[in-house]
């Protein structure tokens, strides 16, 4: 497969060495901006998406399930896509495939808007991720084709900047657009925006970009597409799906099959390299050397992030009701960690190589357990404020990550087959996204309603106490204790969380019956201080998955071997 099938350039010049290239044209440079502005709506869609989640939830009365399919299933897609569209642009052309992939994330962004009810949501995001697949990887590949050089590397520098100006960006956007509630659009905003700016992009794409096509004329392997989208939807979708199924046996079933699906998929891989075909995955790059070993560093990377985003998300809007726009500005110090990070990493990195990953890693599980520490010091009146701390470290330690991990990967792919490498090291970190995204959410709202009977118990005693200083009578502060017990549980059960279940509606009778205006808001101030309390506790358990994953990645990357490495060399 060529460079320019994966969406990826050259190594650059050597360094130092003198530069003769002529400059780009000012229509070069303008047809940059316009692959840039399509890069940015793609990247800040992930971000902005993620803290719309509960709007989304709450509008459609669906459950945590769907929540964590909005994001997982964009990413499947996207990762599926990838090495294929990668390859359309090699074979149509990579301005023809930029403006089809970017017209129909467009389109997909119009259905997200429009959509009625979860089912559609999730199914328009999977379009939305297969758009992107398209989109992205010609954006790498035109940059390359276009600009030689310094300029090149200017070029992917701004490509660097757009990607962290879209993380910094997205939570705030995100949470403006749902506040703005522009057109009285709540969140469907943060998909119709996107409607605009790619008829922009596409235009500008058609008047700017010229068109370019690979020398070589490489084929698709969609037998092999199909085959590796099954092995990560057989992990991901169980993983899912298994607390809403009660962990049926076919939960398990379909858990067992991604085995042989495994199996079945690197036969095909070989089967196809020995007839002189292109499959999906260059085997060739496992043969020696310690990319292989280089793909499970950068999975688990990546199977942290968009999944502590996710839990996040949910802990502050649904279990201490704030609102988008706060839980947005709750992720600016991680945005401002990460910046921060960036341009420490990149200098560090010829020196030191991959210990610049092992340094996040380290500095990552820091954050989570300062995130624990947190919480745990404050269940009941945390701030942005107090978050502010854990999440500058958490921040600091995802820079170092995500600007090094890529380089430290491809490292061990030299030659010929880096371009090869560069696809499928994307395709494993966004396949991690959407694992990570499945386990950690499974973990986390598997405890939201697994605890949910004994969440209330601490609260009790202080409960009783306020009704007998109320008055309120044996019985009824009896009949009052159960009822409390009984709703907190079916609601952190419920699938549906807008519409209060039966035993609240029976809770609110008693209270408005007891005979003191006072216990009313009693009920509310005592159930809102146990769902703080059941999300705290329910989520500083859940990071010590984050925790594990990062001291995995610590611990792997000393297999790797140490290369002082260039950033961006091997872009």
């Amino acid at each position: 497969m060529s460079e320019l099938s994966t969406g990826t350039a050259a190594p650059a010049d050597l360094a130092g060495a003198p530069d003769f290239t002529p400059p780009p044209t000012r229509r070069a440079w303008l047809g940059l901006a316009v692959i840039l502005l399509a890069a940015f709506m793609e990247l800040l869609d992930v971000t902005v998406v993620t803290v719309a989640t509960p709007e989304i939830q709450n509008s459609f009365h669906t459950g945590y399930a769907q929540v964590q399919w909005i994001l997982a299933g964009y990413q499947l897609t996207f990762a599926a896509g990838l090495v294929a569209g990668g390859r359309l642009g090699d074979i149509f052309g990579c301005r023809r495939i930029f403006v089809w992939g970017v017209l129909t994330f467009a389109g997909a962004s119009l259905l997200c808007g429009a959509a009625t009810s979860g089912t559609q949501i999730v199914l328009f995001r999977l379009l939305q991720g297969l758009a992107a697949a398209l989109m992205f990887p010609q954006v790498q590949a035109i940059i390359h084709v276009t600009f030689t050089g310094r300029h090149r590397a200017a070029a992917f520098g701004a490509l660097g900047g757009v990607t962290g100006l879209a993380g910094i960006a997205g939570p705030l956007l995100g949470g403006a657009l749902v506040e703005g509630d522009l057109f009285g659009s709540g969140w469907r905003m943060i998909f119709l925006i996107n409607i605009p700016v790619g008829v922009l992009a596409a235009i500008g794409a058609l008047l700017l970009v010229p068109e370019r096509r690979s020398a070589q004329r490489p084929r698709l392997d969609p037998v092999g597409t199909v085959l590796g989208s099954a092995v990560v939807a057989l992990v991901v979708f169980p993983l899912i799906q298994g607390r809403d199924a009660d962990w049926a046996w076919w939960i398990w079933a379909l858990f067992a099959l991604a085995v042989p699906a495994v199996g079945l998929f690197l036969w095909h891989q070989r089967t196809l390299e020995k007839r002189g075909g292109w499959p999906v995955v260059d085997l060739g790059l496992f043969r020696g050397g310690s990319f292989g070993l280089g793909l499970v560093v950068q999975f688990f990377s990546f199977a942290g992030i968009s999944a502590f985003f996710l839990v996040l998300t949910v802990e502050l809007q649904a279990g201490y009701q704030w609102s988008a726009l706060r839980t947005g500005l709750a992720f600016l110090p991680i945005a401002v960690g990460t910046g921060l990070a960036s341009g420490i990493a990149i200098p560090l990195m010829p020196r030191l190589g991959k210990r610049v990953v092992q340094a996040g890693a380290v500095v990552m599980a820091l954050g989570m357990v300062a995130l624990m520490v947190t919480l745990h010091a404050y269940p009941t009146d945390l701030s942005v404020w107090r978050l502010t701390p854990a999440a500058l470290v958490v921040g600091l330690g995802l820079g170092l990550i995500v600007t090094t991990v890529n380089d430290v990967v491809l490292a061990e792919a030299v030659g010929p087959s880096a371009g090869s490498a560069a696809g499928v090291k994307a395709m494993v970190g966004q396949s991690g996204n959407a694992v990570g995204v499945a386990v950690l959410g499974a973990l986390f709202f598997g405890l939201l309603s697994g605890n949910a009977g004994a969440a209330t118990t601490p609260e009790l005693p202080e409960f009783r106490a306020a009704l007998k200083r109320l008055e309120v009578s044996a019985p009824t502060a009896t009949g009052l204790e159960r009822s409390l017990t009984e709703c907190f549980a079916d609601q952190a059960r419920a699938d549906d969380h807008s519409s209060p279940p039966p035993s609240c509606g029976t809770l609110a009778d008693r209270a408005r019956t007891a005979g003191d205006p006072a216990v009313p808001r009693l009920v509310d101030t005592t159930l809102n201080t146990a769902r703080q309390h059941h999300f705290s506790g329910s989520l500083r358990t859940s990071l010590g998955y984050e925790v594990a994953v990062y001291a995995l990645v610590f611990l792997l990357v000393f297999l790797l071997p140490l290369r002082r490495i260039s950033p961006g060399s091997r872009r």
